[in-house]
């Protein structure tokens, strides 16, 4: 199966409170994430979120979609989750927030290290990697921008 290591950087003109607290909350992704068209938790985890479970379905701007399962294996609010992946994709992910000094601005960090489980997936990877790598790029830039969407109409009507 093919590797990947992917890393996303948004930049989000709220503080990290903010941004931490629309991150965590996955069941709204599909308001503000084009691309994620559900999100279900299958297994709640214990109470400070440790080995929660949520299976998203993503569709992508290629014609096709993925179904993963994320199981929080560490988490360290309002800054650090990291993420057990399989399902379409299986390995690691982990999302990191921090403030931006003199703004009100958050860094969010995404890493993943994943690898595809997808039969087709595996026998073209050679071809398509670079275009794996360009959706995965155009699905975080529509999310970077949905987010800052939906953090600025969250504060006007507040």
């Amino acid at each position: 199966m093919p590797h990947f290591f992917l890393t996303t950087t948004w930049l989000i003109p709220a503080p990290v409170e903010a941004v931490w607290s629309c991150l965590i909350d996955t069941q709204t992704w599909p308001s503000w994430w084009k691309y994620v068209d559900a999100v279900e938790e299958t297994a709640a985890g214990d109470s400070s979120g440790i080995n929660n479970i949520r299976r998203y379905y993503w569709r992508t701007c290629l014609p096709y979609s993925l179904m993963l399962n994320l199981r929080v294996t560490q988490i360290r609010a309002p800054h650090l989750v990291i993420v057990e992946v399989n399902g379409d994709l299986q390995g690691e992910g982990s999302c990191l927030l921090s403030s931006i000094p003199a703004t009100d601005h958050t860094r969010v960090e995404f890493n993943w290290e994943v690898k595809t489980c997808k039969t087709w997936m595996n026998w073209f990877s050679a071809l398509t990697r670079p275009i794996f790598a360009w959706n995965h790029a155009q699905v975080m830039r529509l999310g970077e921008k949905g987010l800052i969407r939906y953090i600025n109409a969250k504060s006007t009507n507040n």
